[in-house]
């Protein structure tokens, strides 16, 4: 498409949006008026209709389609209930088909066509019994016409004719009205579906990023947010802290207690750990028995004390763990970074300081320097 047909339908019919489909619907409706009153002028010009009964319902028709389409580009219909205006243009329609049955002579019955023509525009944009409604207003306003007609003439043979041209207007009127009780029905079905396949895709991002056992992040969500994260701190300066929690002797819990108590002991960890974590904060089933916390904008020392609050909480509450008449407790291992590019190596210290909380007693935390910074304990707390 080139610059200079992008820069017209630009023009035509505006931006991207609900606002452009309906305004192409609007010139579409034009385009077919401008046939209609191009047949018109044929039918003065064979003598079927005069000049002066053609030309006002040409003008009518004209007009009512260039105020629908600027209605609708320059935005007024947006303050309507309806910004669509499909009610009112098949209305205005029907009106001028009836108004060119009344003046077409003997071609007036193939405006029953456009009758017909203008109902399957509203099949696709009304509830099935709007457009039951509109079909049986078209027909009225035929029958109308052609009683306006029979009142005004002597010739019975034309009212007679006129009578067959609406039990042909009643035979397709009564199909529209069937064909939008279907439509009805298929697009509340294609709604229902719709709303099945968006609940089925929310379950599978949930599979996808949830742990099932616990209902925290799992490790491949966690390490997308983390990357995440980091490029948000490095943007501002900031610094990123995370905490590796590993449940201590919890093999002993399975071993002792059966799996279904180990899985019991997870979810507990889980809850108590969310408790004490602000809303920014991010924790993660890391593998196993092992938890990662993600804190942003978080020095070590305020992870630190995070971790401290979740370990106070859960002896707190007395959990038992593997060896009987003992708390459940972890160990903890903190550190933290400032650039993206830090992110696996604040990872991986984390991990150091976890196994060094294990190997110096368990139930405590451990802190280890950031990437690029020495890589000794810089504390711990029992």
């Amino acid at each position: 498409m080139t610059a200079l047909s992008v820069s017209l339908t630009h023009t035509l019919l505006g931006p991207d949006g609900p606002q452009r489909v309906r305004a192409s619907q609007a010139l579409l409706v034009m385009a077919l008026y401008l046939a209609f009153a191009l047949v018109l002028q044929v039918e003065v010009r064979l003598g079927l209709t005069s000049e002066q009964q053609g030309l006002p319902l040409t003008v009518f028709g004209l007009v009512g389609c260039l105020g629908f389409y600027g209605a609708i580009r320059s935005g007024l219909n947006l303050h309507l209930s309806e910004p669509s205006l499909t009610r009112p243009q098949m209305v205005y329609s029907m009106v001028a088909v009836a108004w060119a049955f009344a003046v077409s002579g003997p071609a007036r019955g193939a405006t029953v066509v456009l009758m017909q023509v203008i109902l399957m525009f509203g099949l696709f944009g009304l509830p099935p019994r709007e457009g039951r409604r509109m079909a049986g207003m078209g027909f009225l306003m035929l029958a109308g016409v052609i009683a306006w007609r029979a009142w005004g003439q002597a010739d019975p043979d034309e009212t007679r004719l006129d009578l067959i041209y609406l039990l042909y207007a009643g035979i397709v009127f009564t199909g529209v009205a069937v064909i939008s009780v279907r439509l009805g029905h298929i697009r509340e079905r294609l709604r229902h579906q719709t709303a099945e396949l968006k609940l089925a895709l929310a379950r599978n991002q949930e599979l996808a990023t949830r742990d099932v056992l616990t209902g925290l992040t799992n490790r491949r969500a966690m390490l997308e947010q983390m990357t995440i994260a980091a490029r948000e701190i490095e943007r501002h300066g900031q610094p990123l802290a995370l905490v590796l929690f590993d449940l201590d002797h919890f093999k002993q819990i399975n071993d002792t207690r059966g799996h279904a108590a180990g899985d019991r002991v997870l979810q507990r960890f889980g809850e108590v750990a969310q408790g004490e974590i602000r809303a920014g904060d991010v924790l993660a089933r890391w593998g196993g028995e092992e938890f990662l916390l993600m804190l942003p904008r978080t020095g070590l020392e305020e992870a630190w004390r995070c971790a401290e609050r979740i370990r106070t909480r859960l002896v707190a509450l007395k959990l038992e763990g593997g060896v009987p008449g003992q708390p459940l407790t972890f160990s903890a291992g903190v550190s933290s970074c400032r650039r993206m590019d830090q992110l696996d190596a604040a990872i991986e210290a984390a991990d150091r300081a976890m196994y060094l909380a294990k190997a110096t007693g368990r139930n405590r935390t451990e802190l280890m320097a950031g990437p690029g910074l020495s890589d000794a304990p810089l504390g711990a707390a029992a």
